[in-house]
């Protein structure tokens, strides 16, 4: 999967790898779609749910090239007096429906023929950062049989104080500054993003200064990610061009939920409906926990981890935990939760809305102890609890994390393996010291394979090897560019006062990891970087991606 680990992005990044634990947890204000649905409407108006396709999955094929990634540009003019820029990679509407359609595991809606056509609708549930659901419905026609365009020139003669188009150089009337934006207009069509990235363009002359091209310019910055998808990207009409139409708000973003109704309706029949699914919550100390559960065998159950807004669309899967939530949000003692169950090639009750009010005492409340070797407030306590609980680092005991002791080549290539969901592998014997089969050869594979580890010349990996510095900033450079990632931080080595011990092949990746602010310094004006690295300290570098 590519995933890009700018700071800015990062920890929205990660909501999207490690946001559904089987544990179940819930999060306050944080909303993400970790999987799209997509229904397909009979002749019967049965909505018949075809498949369930994780968004990492989506930036795996793509990856892979089984999915287009040409780049497209979107210009477009939004209410809040500004023009707005857009980059996106992904799917047209046809495209995205027929690789829904293949990854169906029902072999009779595979092999459907659902081409669209003028009057097929298709509509999209999506989730703003307003804090609303809202449905959006077009047609083919709608779509794609008006002419639509991204215009390069629309940054150059907006007047964001006037809020209208202007010639900065006083020579052309509105009308013709209209035209000339029109005459630059480039043919571009709505697609559904699988990457994407949105900016609001303010002051032009602060970034560009008379270069107002801004044509793949996120994609330039190592940007593009996959954060807010599936995203409906729909480029602007030459009247709404003319007309000084904002058109921002209908590029939504997480859209969870995609509904085909064809032209001419097949006969596929549904096999059967998912009963609609149930809940009961109990309580102990400050929070409720709550668990689902749905008559139908073989049911996916999705709630809405979102506490803070517990009537959004339930978009996280739904493990074998509790559902835990904070009792100070809900003072009234009674829980709305919505939630969903689906099943592929059934119809389902849709979004249900849950009204829970305590049925008991919890009996294994889910808190996670304070680690008896991490001491309150010390500086790692936060990267630590970080890397445990989204499972990059293992404990060394019941109830202990050896802060202090050794960071392992082993345990760091299993860590960045682990924070790509584990995809995987082909095994290789590779390294002599690496037993084929066992779990660290999953993580040494793709590792190698990745190009972010490399041996240790020799034929071996010494996976329990204390890992230096330099080798930690390699790993991670290397990693970072094989994610895609914005690697153009460079800081200066010349200020530690053993930049000559730094290796040739690690210069590089230590002046990125330290211009990011990902390695420190030690605090003497060295670097160290044959030194070693704790725990603790290599849980901070990762945690130091996020902040």
């Amino acid at each position: 999967m590519k995933r890009i680990f700018s700071a800015a992005l990062f920890a929205a990044i990660l909501l999207s790898l490690f946001a559904f634990p089987a544990s179940a947890k819930t999060i306050p204000a944080g909303q993400t779609v970790g999987t799209v649905l997509f229904y397909l409407v009979n002749a019967k108006g049965e909505e018949i749910l075809v498949s369930q396709i994780p968004v990492s999955e989506m930036e795996a094929d793509m990856k892979a090239g089984k999915i287009d990634d040409t780049l497209h540009n979107y210009s477009l003019l939004d209410k809040f007096v500004t023009t707005l820029h857009q980059e996106a990679q992904g799917f047209t509407v046809q495209e995205f429906i027929d690789y829904a359609r293949e990854k169906s595991p029902i072999l009779a809606l595979r092999a459907l023929p659902l081409a669209l056509s003028g009057k097929s609708a298709i509509s999209f549930w999506e989730i703003d950062q307003t804090g609303f659901d809202d449905v959006d419905t077009y047609t083919y026609a709608d779509l794609y049989e008006t002419p639509r365009y991204n215009f390069p020139l629309l940054y150059e003669y907006w007047d964001y104080a006037k809020q209208d188009y202007y010639d900065p150089a006083g020579k052309l009337t509105r009308e013709q500054v209209i035209d000339r934006i029109f005459a630059s207009g480039e043919p571009e069509t709505v697609i559904l993003s699988v990457r994407a990235f949105s900016q609001r363009y303010m002051v032009t002359t602060e970034k560009f200064g008379a270069d107002y091209n801004m044509e793949n310019y996120w994609q330039s910055q190592g940007l593009l990610d996959n954060a807010r998808t599936m995203r409906i990207m729909k480029p602007m009409t030459r009247d709404e061009l003319y007309n000084k139409t904002s058109t921002a708000m209908d590029t939504r973003y997480w859209t969870a939920n995609i509904r085909l109704r064809p032209e001419n309706a097949p006969n596929a029949d549904a096999l059967g409906r998912v009963a609609a699914p149930t809940a009961v919550m109990t309580e102990a100390g400050d929070n409720y926990y709550i668990r689902f559960d749905c008559a139908t065998p073989g049911a996916t159950i999705l709630y809405n981890h979102n506490f803070v807004s517990p009537s959004y669309t339930p978009t996280s899967p739904y493990g074998d935990g509790a559902v835990s939530v904070p009792k100070e949000y809900f003072k009234s003692g009674t829980v709305t939760m919505t939630a969903r169950a689906v099943k592929e090639g059934f119809a389902d009750a849709g979004v249900v809305t849950l009204t829970l009010t305590p049925s008991g005492t919890e009996q294994n409340p889910d808190t996670t102890p304070a680690l008896a070797d991490v001491p309150a407030g010390a500086w790692f306590e936060a990267a630590v609890q970080y890397v445990t609980e989204e499972g990059l680092f293992d404990l060394t005991g019941t109830n202990s994390f050896s802060p202090g002791a050794p960071m392992t080549r082993a345990m760091l290539v299993t860590a960045l393996y682990r924070a790509e969901a584990s995809p995987s592998v082909t095994l290789t014997d590779a390294f002599s010291d690496v037993t084929r089969g066992t779990p660290l050869s999953a993580a040494v594979s793709w590792a190698r394979d990745a190009g972010i580890v490399s041996g240790m010349g020799d034929g071996t990996f010494s996976p329990e090897a204390s890992v230096t510095r330099e080798q930690i900033a390699a790993m991670l450079f290397r990693y970072a560019r094989h994610t895609d990632a914005d690697t153009r931080a460079a800081g200066d080595l010349s200020a530690f006062a053993d930049a000559d011990t730094i290796a040739d092949w690690a210069a590089e990746a230590l002046a990125w990891a330290t211009g990011a602010g990902v390695i420190n310094g030690m605090g003497d004006g060295t670097v160290a970087p044959k030194g070693t690295a704790s725990r603790a300290q290599v849980a901070q570098m990762l945690f130091n991606y996020i902040k």
